[in-house]
């Protein structure tokens, strides 16, 4: 092998060290975000099919109260 084909070598290999670090990095921020959305399936509910429907449905239970600002 010479001298130039090592080099190159090297930075191919650093290009992929690259890559899987930032893909590493994704990942996290993914993970990070599931964590912080981890609280919000308490709020979802299922309400199974009655006689007439084929599939039940989910549906996201909110609590508390809204201003609109209509008087």
């Amino acid at each position: 092998m010479t001298e130039g084909q090592a080099q190159i070598l090297l930075d191919d290999a650093e290009k992929l060290i690259n890559v899987l670090e930032r893909i590493a990095d994704a990942l996290e921020s993914i993970s990070s975000s599931l964590e912080r959305l981890e609280p919000l399936s308490e709020c979802v509910d299922y309400v199974p099919p009655n006689q007439y429907q084929v599939l039940g449905y989910h549906f996201l239970r909110i609590g508390g109260s809204v201003d609109t600002g209509n008087y």
